[in-house]
């Protein structure tokens, strides 16, 4: 029995031994191919979902930005609009998608506002379902514009004005969360305005419906706004930077309006799903940061308003953690609970 319990050990330890041998080749062999993969990136084509409808702001950015990534990183880029709760769907699509660098996310600070507040419909972690790659625009703030006929000229002559209608006065927004929704809570609560929120698609729906005399006042960034501002279509009465936007140089800040908290800025972000590559991201931060040097790319952002950043991914991520934590504070100030 003892020669046999050594028999039993010995061939037990081989196998053990070839086990392992096989683990490590199995092992070795699945790292190579990821390893591979990383290396060929990109050999198909790259699509980046923008989570609102078309021809809003982030449009007139992904469109010409993907064409330059395309000749940048020699291979197709694409860019694809599915929309739906204020960003959820289109970012949701993303989360679940395969981390290998080919299904992007471009989208704005609402990435971090749909779950602050309005959490009970978010199913992934804007911090930890997805790769932050760069935040490539920011703003000086987005603008309050109304209908072209509402007889004000500025927010004090605004807030008299909704004060006299018996309902009030209506702001479009592109969902619960959305910039251009806390913006217009954030002017319920500092004006002391009665405000009713109507929400859309994207901004672009609530410009069409504003243009159209079906809502009084939207929030909305430069880029999407500014032809119909030239044109008349629609009025500007503030913007909410820091400072003026140079692009509208004649227009006061909410800050110079009277409402001295009043600071709301806009940034378009890119995203992976969690768990890509580090050399994809990078690969992807590279070809960003080329595109946004060139000077068609820097004279087109410089008409809509909007200034080149190219943050990289580690610096993106820790501004995400702190615009977590102003947003967080909105909500407070605002009365919306965050589950």
């Amino acid at each position: 029995m003892v020669a046999q319990a050594g028999f039993w050990q010995t061939n037990a330890a081989r196998h053990l031994a070839l086990l392992s041998v096989l683990v490590v080749t199995l092992l070795g062999s699945a790292l190579g191919a990821g390893n591979a993969d990383a290396a060929a990136y990109p050999d198909r084509t790259i699509k980046i979902i923008v989570p609102f409808a078309p021809g809003g702001p982030i449009d007139a950015i992904a469109r010409p930005l993907a064409a330059a990534m395309q000749e940048i990183m020699g291979a197709t880029v694409v860019v694809e609009n599915r929309s739906g709760a204020g960003g959820i769907i289109g970012s949701e699509s993303v989360a679940s998608a395969a981390p290998d660098g080919y299904t992007l996310l471009m989208t704005t600070g609402s990435h971090i506002g749909n779950k602050v507040f309005n959490a009970a419909q978010v199913r992934y972690d804007p911090l930890q379902s997805f790769t932050p790659i760069t935040a490539l625009i920011e703003s000086n703030g987005i603008v309050l514009v109304a209908r072209k006929d509402i007889p004000a000229d500025s927010v004090s002559a605004l807030t008299s004005y909704a004060k006299t209608r018996p309902n009030g006065l209506t702001y479009g927004h592109a969902g619960i969360g959305n910039i251009s929704y806390i913006a217009g809570e954030l002017l319920k609560l500092q004006a002391g305005m009665p405000l009713s929120g109507i929400p859309y698609r994207g901004t672009a729906a609530a410009l069409s419906d504003l243009i159209a005399g079906q809502v009084d006042l939207c929030f909305i960034g430069i880029s999407g706004v500014r032809g119909y501002i030239d044109s008349g279509q629609v009025k500007v009465l503030a913007s909410t930077g820091t400072e003026r936007a140079p692009v509208l140089s004649g227009v006061p800040t909410m800050r110079e309006a009277g409402f001295p908290d009043f600071v709301v800025f806009g940034y378009i972000g890119l995203w992976a799903p969690r768990d890509t590559p580090k050399e994809v991201v990078a690969r992807l931060f590279d070809a960003v940061k080329e595109a946004l040097a060139r000077a068609s790319i820097r004279e087109l952002l410089s008409t809509l308003g909007a200034a080149t950043n190219a943050t990289p991914p580690q610096e993106f991520a820790s501004f995400l953690e702190r615009d977590f934590a102003v947003q967080q504070r909105w909500a407070r100030e605002l009365g919306v609970a965050s589950k």
